[in-house]
C-alpha cells in the first residue's frame, strides 16, 4: 500500500514538474499599424478556461487553435494553444495577462512604439473622418453626425467591423445606399486624387445633458498585394469623440414647445377679401435647425371674430451639408364672423435661439382683411324669437317700429302658443304578432303533411288494383 501511495505522489510531482502555462508574442514592440500573434499554451495539461485582462487595448482579428505532440528520448510533450492575431488600438505600454481558472497567471509587456512617420504615411493612404459640426450643444438640440472614408490608395477590400456607439443618444439614421452600395465620390485629399465613402449619416438627440462620448466606426481595410491569394488588412476607426450637452436655462417662457436651435418662417395668404363665413387660407412654413418635429400645433389663441381651423400638411429633415435641417408647413383657415375690416390673430411661437444662447419668440404678424356681408348669425337656444300669427290689418306690425336692437316694440300683442293635441296610438305588441306569424307557419306545414299521407294511401290503394 505503501508503494502505491508512493508511485502516485510521485506522479503528482511529474505532473508538476512538467505541465506550464506559457504565453507568447510575435513582437513585444510593434507599431500601432503592425499586426503580431500572441500565443497561450498549456504544457502537459489540459486546456483550461482563462480570461486575458488588457486585451481591449488591442484589435482581435482573428483567433486560432492548435494540438501538438512531441517524443525527446521517450518523454512526451503535449501542447495545446490558442493564437491571436492582434493589432494595437494606440501607442503606450500595455500589459496583457493571462489567468486561468485555477488561478495560474502569466503576463507579458507589449510596448506599442509610437511612429510619427508612418502615422502621417498612412493617413495620407486611407483615413476615417466623423464630422460633428460643433462639440457644445443645448440639450434638445438636434446634432448632425457623418462619417467617411476617404482613400488614397487601391483597396482590394473594405468593410465594416463595428458600426459607431452613441450610448447616450437617440439616433436617426438618413445614410443613403446606391444599390445596396456605399455611396462614394471623387475627391482632392491633401493634394491627392482620393476616394471618399459615406458610411454613416445620422441625426442625433441627447438623452440627458453633461459630458458625452461617441465611439467611432471601425473599418477594414484590405490592400492587394504581389501574392494572389493575400492582402495587408489594417483597421481604422474607434476613436472616442466627447460631446457637452448643456441644460436650457431655467426661465422657459409660456407656451415652450421645447424648440431648440434656429427659427425661420414663409408665409403664403391665398385671398385678403372675402365673405363673412368664408375662409381666408393660410400656408406657414417654418425651417431652421429647431426640432420642430414637437410642434404639433400652431399657438393660436382663441378669437371671437373668427373661427380657426389647422392642420399639418408636410414635415421633412436632412443633412444638408454638414448642418441640420427641416422644414414643416402648417395650414391655417381663419373664417370670419363679422363684416367689415378684420385683423387675424397674431401667431407667436416661443423657441431657444442657439445662437443668441436666449429663449426668443418668433412672430407671424396679423393681416388685414376686408369682410363683405352681415354678421355670420349663428342660433342660440338662449335667445327667444319672436313669433307673429295672423292678425287683421289693423293689427300689423309697423316695420318702423322695430328698435335697432332687433326686438319689437309694445305695439306687437302678446302671441300665446298652444300645443296641439295628437291622438295617442298605441304601440303594437311585436310578441303578439311573432306568435301570430308562427301560428300561420304551423297551420300550413300541417296541411302540406295531411296532403302528403292522404296522396300516399291513394297511390298504395291504386297499386293494389
Amino acid at each position: 500500500m505503501k508503494k502505491i501511495n508512493l508511485f502516485l505522489i510521485m506522479l503528482m510531482l511529474c505532473k508538476l514538474t512538467f505541465s506550464e502555462l506559457i504565453l507568447n508574442s510575435s513582437d513585444l514592440s510593434p507599431s500601432k499599424y503592425e499586426v503580431f500573434n500572441l500565443e497561450v499554451s498549456f504544457v502537459n495539461e489540459d486546456k483550461e478556461r482563462y480570461k486575458i485582462d488588457g486585451i481591449d487595448n488591442f484589435d482581435v482579428l482573428s483567433k486560432g487553435s492548435s494540438n501538438s505532440y512531441n517524443v525527446i528520448n521517450g518523454k512526451t510533450t503535449s501542447i495545446k494553444s490558442d493564437v491571436y492575431r492582434l493589432k494595437p488600438k494606440k501607442d503606450g505600454e500595455f500589459i496583457l495577462k493571462v489567468i486561468t481558472e485555477k488561478g495560474n497567471e502569466k503576463s507579458i509587456l507589449i510596448d506599442v512604439k509610437e511612429n510619427k512617420q508612418l502615422d502621417e504615411i498612412m493617413q495620407d493612404r486611407f483615413t476615417l473622418k466623423a464630422n460633428i459640426p460643433k462639440k457644445v450643444y443645448y440639450f434638445g438640440e438636434k446634432i448632425p453626425f457623418q462619417e467617411n472614408f476617404i482613400s488614397t490608395v487601391n483597396i482590394s477590400s473594405f468593410s465594416q467591423v463595428k458600426a459607431p456607439n452613441f450610448q447616450d443618444f437617440s439616433v436617426k439614421d438618413v445614410t443613403k445606399y446606391n444599390n445596396n452600395s456605399y455611396i462614394q465620390s471623387q475627391i482632392d485629399y491633401n493634394g491627392k486624387q482620393a476616394i471618399e465613402l459615406n458610411i454613416f449619416k445620422g441625426i442625433l438627440q441627447a438623452n440627458s445633458s453633461g459630458e458625452k462620448n461617441i465611439t467611432t466606426s471601425e473599418v477594414k481595410v484590405g490592400e492587394p498585394t504581389r501574392d494572389f491569394f493575400y492582402e495587408n488588412t489594417t483597421l481604422v476607426g474607434g476613436e472616442n469623440l466627447k460631446i457637452d450637452i448643456r441644460p436650457l436655462p431655467v426661465d422657459a417662457p409660456k407656451n415652450f414647445k421645447d424648440i431648440v436651435g434656429t427659427l425661420n418662417y414663409k408665409e403664403n395668404w391665398k385671398n385678403k377679401d372675402v365673405n363673412v363665413g368664408q375662409a381666408i387660407t393660410l400656408n406657414l412654413t417654418l425651417s431652421g435647425s429647431g426640432n420642430l418635429a414637437l410642434l404639433e400645433n400652431l399657438p393660436i389663441e382663441n378669437q371671437n371674430d373668427f373661427n380657426v381651423f389647422q392642420s399639418v400638411k408636410n414635415y421633412s429633415e436632412e443633412i444638408k451639408g454638414e448642418n441640420y435641417y427641416n422644414e414643416k408647413t402648417f395650414e391655417v383657415a381663419f373664417i370670419p364672423k363679422n363684416g367689415g375690416i378684420e385683423k387675424t390673430p397674431e401667431i407667436v411661437i416661443p423657441y431657444f435661439n442657439t445662437k443668441t444662447e436666449k429663449y426668443e419668440n418668433l412672430i407671424i404678424p396679423s393681416q388685414e382683411i376686408k369682410v363683405t356681408g352681415e354678421k355670420l348669425q349663428i342660433d342660440n337656444p338662449q335667445s327667444k324669437r319672436p313669433i307673429q300669427k295672423n292678425m287683421e290689418n289693423n293689427n300689423l306690425v309697423n316695420k318702423d317700429e322695430v328698435a335697432s336692437s332687433g326686438k319689437l316694440t309694445n305695439n306687437l300683442q302678446e302671441v300665446n302658443i298652444k300645443l296641439l293635441e295628437t291622438e295617442k296610438i298605441p304601440a303594437k305588441n311585436i310578441y303578439k304578432l311573432a306568435f301570430g306569424i308562427i301560428s300561420l307557419l304551423c297551420l300550413v306545414e300541417l296541411i302540406v303533411i295531411i296532403y302528403l299521407v292522404l296522396d300516399r294511401k291513394k297511390n298504395k290503394s291504386h297499386k293494389k288494383r
